[in-house]
């Protein structure tokens, strides 16, 4: 992140420069985003899975 006197040094060509790139880094950081919780939801779905699973079974040993 650039302060405010970097970002008021700069030149327009710079600064669109810049926009671009950070135009990029939250595209980056969206899609790491959706892959994390997509695969939180995979994890969660699979525990929920294993729970019933095991209390399945207890109920057939019981």
């Amino acid at each position: 992140m650039k302060t405010n006197e970097e970002l008021q040094g700069m030149t327009h060509d710079e600064l669109v420069a810049y926009a671009e790139e950070l135009q990029t880094d939250l595209k980056s950081s969206r899609s790491s985003l959706t892959f994390y919780c997509e695969e939180k939801n995979k994890l969660e779905k699979k525990f929920d899975n294993f729970k019933n699973m095991v209390k399945s079974l207890v109920t057939l040993v019981d």
